[in-house]
């Protein structure tokens, strides 16, 4: 039975495709790419983990030398394939951001004596049913008295509010595992860092939260064991998957979009879209066209039915064509959303009748009474719900037909 986390069952809410690809079948994505926000955050978690780590054996590193570190760990890991996605930024801007990041943090905790760290990358795992989990806390620090804090470091360039952070689902998973570890722990705190902003925010759990998590998290990963198709999901996060090459969503994308243009505009199924593109483009145009002549359709047999009335004809002669036009009584029944709509589908239901007009198709319930289909008593209620109104039919006839 696999070991799950927060990261795989996020990875599964953001797209079922790639949990399958990475966990499932798992595929090894493109050796050697990465991207930059991703490198950046592992420098800085390297220099506060070297930080806290040492702190524990009475090691307080100063400011410079963690800073020399962060620029040595940059250079010795730096390689060709950090991508950077964003426009308009490069390598300087990030590795400027750690620095800063890392100065503004040391600055606002030192002397770091406000709790006692545990342990830095601290696993943590326990099992909601037969399932396990499992993560790492960034670092694990005791205040006393039974109260512990959860520290996660943020290097994202993105803030979130406050209540995002009060529902975030991989701290509050840590904290089940540290009060399971820990029984004196009678008060966790989950803080975050946003390094970044020189931010910090901290959020609790109540046990009854922490009871509702375990029955969302067993749902979850009782949904991701049934699932049998792991569709993909199209989004923005695309952009930073590893594993476009083999998503059924990508991969044609990426097959063709380095083929010269003469070859790619031959491709079995660049062809087969730019030519669907084409018909469905001409339809939509002669469906415009199509809505302004029935307009102006519309707007003739107005003036063709207010010809007939003056001259007192029921069939007005063209060329080739003649148009016949007939008058008669009709009873117009209520529309969906319309007044007196949910009564008549009541009745239709309670009357047995529903499977004869086809669900209360409204044509074929007019018909049913035209053709006196219907028992007398339930067309006589029927007609209760309807309104009389003069139909007016113009119907266009060849003048064969006519003679």
């Amino acid at each position: 039975m696999p070991v799950y986390s927060n990261s795989r069952l996020q990875t599964y809410e953001n797209c079922p495709q790639q949990f399958k690809l990475k966990y499932i079948d798992r595929i090894k994505p493109p050796e050697g790419e990465e991207g930059i926000e991703a490198f950046l955050g592992t420098r800085v978690h390297d220099v506060l983990e070297k930080l806290y780590k040492e702190l524990i054996l009475t090691k307080l590193n100063p400011l410079e030398d963690l800073l020399e570190f962060y620029r040595t760990e940059w250079d010795k890991n730096w390689h060709e394939n950090v991508v950077v996605v964003k426009k308009n930024f490069n390598k300087d801007h990030y590795y400027h951001t750690g620095i800063e990041a890392i100065t503004n943090y040391y600055k606002r905790h030192h002397p770091f004596s406000q709790s006692k760290t545990l342990s830095t990358e601290h696993l943590v795992t326990f099992k909601i049913e037969d399932y396990s989990i499992q993560g790492y806390i960034d670092r694990l620090s005791h205040v006393g008295d039974g109260v512990y804090e959860i520290h996660d470091y943020k290097t994202s360039g993105f803030l979130p509010a406050q209540d995002k952070l009060d529902s975030d689902r991989q701290l509050a998973l840590y904290q089940i595992g540290i009060k399971e570890k820990f029984r004196d722990a009678k008060d966790i705190y989950l803080k975050w860092h946003y390094l970044v902003f020189d931010k910090e925010f901290t959020s609790t759990r109540s046990d009854a939260q922490l009871k509702d998590l375990k029955k969302e998290v067993l749902s979850l990963i009782k949904t991701i064991e049934k699932d049998q198709s792991f569709k993909p999901v199209e989004s923005n996060l695309c952009d930073w998957c590893e594993f476009d090459l083999y998503c059924p969503a990508k991969k044609h994308e990426i097959k063709v979009q380095d083929l010269p243009r003469n070859k790619h505009l031959k491709e079995r199924g660049v062809s087969l879209v730019n030519h669907y593109a084409s018909v469905k483009s001409k339809i939509r145009r002669l469906q415009d066209e199509a809505q302004q002549l029935q307009l102006e359709l519309d707007l003739i047999e107005e003036a063709a039915i207010e010809y007939a009335r003056n001259e007192e004809v029921t069939t007005i002669t063209g060329s080739d064509y003649a148009l016949r036009i007939s008058e008669k009584m009709a009873y117009q029944f209520p529309r969906s959303n319309e007044e007196g709509r949910e009564e008549l589908e009541q009745f239709v239901k309670k009357a047995g009748i529903w499977e004869d007009v086809s669900g209360l198709n409204l044509a074929r319930l007019q018909k049913c009474i035209d053709d006196e289909e219907l028992d007398k008593k339930i067309r006589d209620r029927l007609l209760k719900f309807a309104e009389e109104i003069e139909k007016i039919n113009v119907r266009l006839v060849k003048k064969r037909e006519e003679e």
